[in-house]
């Protein structure tokens, strides 16, 4: 046995690497001096004992940046300019230089010891190729392809190391990428004379020397279990949205103060000839509309799988609309293909170097903004970025979607990277410091039961349907909690399925004096979230009383689960006060 051929994929596409320079002691001392002391340069030389030339060179490079201006009276001199103050007095730090260059990436991924070599390192068989002779490792049955995002993650690892001093991988232009299912040649001849490809993980090589010591062939690695990682962030009390009208003031909020992106997903698409709450809707159309004219590219799917056709003709009238304000091409990107995904997301930039990501229970594009909603905001960079990291896996399900993949890739990674320059080291004043972990389909329920086995205070869950599942699925964990706990309750708006008034009402005199089940016809709730104790929420998608997660598509639905201080108690204070003043309106 001389050679054997091991599954891989082969990934080619443009990737964009930006090198950024910081600024010198010197460019720093020069604009404070100027601002303290207007002068000429050979005042500024003089001032900081340094050569003229340096002087001079260092006044070209604060012009440039807009810093610095020449004032003619009373006499001509060089001095900060509004700008430049501003830079001074805020404490800010100054604007970094830029420069980007587009590199070729060719990498294999192999599926035995998880390696990635650069392709010109290795050797590399097509699948339709493959010699009658010799050992051959199959590719695993019924494990999921390789996709654009998930080489994306591991190019991003592999070129961190190999750039050069000052640069970093801003994102790789999914558009123009390649990949393709391929075996790796390995010379075992070559491996017992120590030969082995560069940057081969430990994995490999001894799987290669087991190989060659039993002639038995190495196996694949089975794909990693993602447990959600847990992420360290601030969440302020209004970065909680309750109610219905603050979800749309919130929206045009969001969408006014975004300068280049904004991305939503929302599970349907209202049409334009829509009536319901008509005030509303042209409200959230014009901030739309808005947007477009300043130059703001919007990025608009939807995730529905019922009645395909009627939201991609939606989503063809709001494209129409949006891409009759700007006339040029790329500005609108609607996609009528949906995403097969019931979350809800609003992302975009805040306009001053950040993101803000808004996650939740309101169909943006939908919703006529007169249901009790709820939806959490992530501004700090770490929490933004992997919830950007979702929305990205989720839309990738899509082939029209490489432009805004790339978009939102770049935003992510230019997030991260400024982080620790944007970021303070301790919380922010009047922010609580939260633990989050991001959820997916299947992690809902299972983490519901925890909650009603672990609360030791209270236990409230809110879905806006109860349906055929909703004794196993949330009725039995609720009656668990209500057994050892004096506060729980469940609150709901609509029944949905089988599930007729009288089900309900049977199991409400059932569980009486145990779990409170409240429901509430006026307004809609639409808001989908559980809290237990002070100290824990989940705001999420998920109907948990009428929906039961897939297995097989765990971006189906998406939650957040945060753990801060008072945050359970800041959420239902809100809930409560939009149920008391709807009563008082009612």
């Amino acid at each position: 046995m001389s050679k054997i051929y091991i599954p891989a994929w082969h990934y080619r596409a443009p990737g964009l690497v930006q090198r950024v320079w910081g600024w010198s002691p010197i460019e720093e001392m020069s604009l404070l001096t100027l601002d303290t002391t207007p002068g000429t340069i050979d005042d500024l030389a003089s001032a900081l004992q340094i050569p003229r030339q340096v002087a001079a060179s260092t006044v070209a490079r604060l012009m440039q940046f807009g810093l610095i201006e020449v004032r003619m009276s009373p006499r001509p001199m060089l001095s900060t300019n509004t700008v430049g103050r501003e830079f001074i007095r805020a404490g800010r730090a100054l604007p970094e230089r830029s420069a980007d260059r587009e590199i070729g990436i060719s990498v294999v991924y192999e599926k035995v010891g998880e390696s990635v070599f650069r392709n010109r390192d290795v050797d590399t068989i097509a699948v339709t190729k493959l010699p009658t002779s010799g050992k051959v490792v199959n590719f695993p049955v019924g494990e999921p392809s390789e996709t654009d995002y998930s080489m994306m993650q591991r190019v991003t690892e592999f070129m961190s190391g190999m750039l050069r001093p000052g640069e970093w991988l801003r994102g790789i232009q999914a558009n123009s990428s390649y990949l393709e299912r391929k075996f790796l040649v390995i010379d075992l001849n070559d491996m017992k004379d120590g030969a082995t490809p560069p940057g081969a993980s430990e994995k490999l090589i001894e799987a290669l020397k087991l190989t060659i010591k039993t002639g038995i062939l190495p196996v694949t690695v089975p794909p990693a279990v993602d447990e959600p990682p847990t992420i360290a962030t601030d969440i302020h009390t209004d970065q909680i949205v309750v109610g219905a009208s603050q979800q749309l003031e919130r929206f045009e909020q969001i969408v006014k103060a975004a300068k280049s992106h904004v991305f939503i997903l929302s599970t349907f698409v209202a049409s334009q000839n829509d009536d319901r709450c008509k005030e509303n809707r042209d409200r959230m159309w014009q901030a739309l509309d808005d947007a477009c004219r300043r130059g703001v590219k919007c990025h608009l799917f939807f995730g529905t799988s019922i009645d395909v056709p009627k939201h991609a003709a939606a989503m063809h009238e709001l494209s129409e609309r949006l891409s009759s304000i700007r006339r040029t091409r790329g500005y609108v990107l609607a996609h009528r293909d949906s995403v097969d995904s019931h979350a809800k997301f609003l992302v975009a930039d805040d306009g001053q170097g950040g993101a803000i990501v808004s996650m939740g229970s309101c169909n943006w594009l939908s919703s006529p903004f007169s249901a009790v909603e709820v939806s959490v905001e992530l501004k700090e960079a770490n929490a933004a970025g992997a919830a950007m990291d979702v929305l990205h896996s989720i839309i990738a399900k899509i082939s029209s979607a490489g432009q805004s993949i790339e978009a939102l890739q770049f935003i992510a990674a230019e997030l991260r990277r400024n982080r620790s320059r944007l970021s303070a080291s301790t919380t922010p004043q009047g922010a609580v410091r939260t633990a989050m972990r991001i959820l997916h389909a299947s992690d809902h329920n299972r983490l519901l039961r925890i909650a009603a086995h672990d609360a030791k205070t209270r236990f409230i869950c809110c879905t806006n349907r109860v349906g055929a599942n909703m004794v196993p699925a949330l009725f039995d964990p609720a009656e668990v909690a209500g057994q050892r706990l004096g506060e729980v309750s469940i609150y709901y708006s609509r029944r949905g399925g089988p599930v007729k008034r009288g089900h309900v009402t049977d199991h409400r005199k059932r569980l009486d004096g145990v779990v409170g089940i409240f429901g509430v016809p006026e307004p809609q709730l639409h808001a989908k979230f559980l809290a237990w104790d002070d100290d824990h929420i989940v705001v999420s998608s998920l109907n948990w009383g009428s929906q039961s997660a897939a297995l097989d598509n765990p971006m189906d639905e998406i939650g957040l689960y945060l753990q801060g201080a008072g945050l359970a108690t800041i959420l239902l204070k809100k809930f409560d006060g939009e149920n008391t003043r709807a009563a008082k309106d009612a």
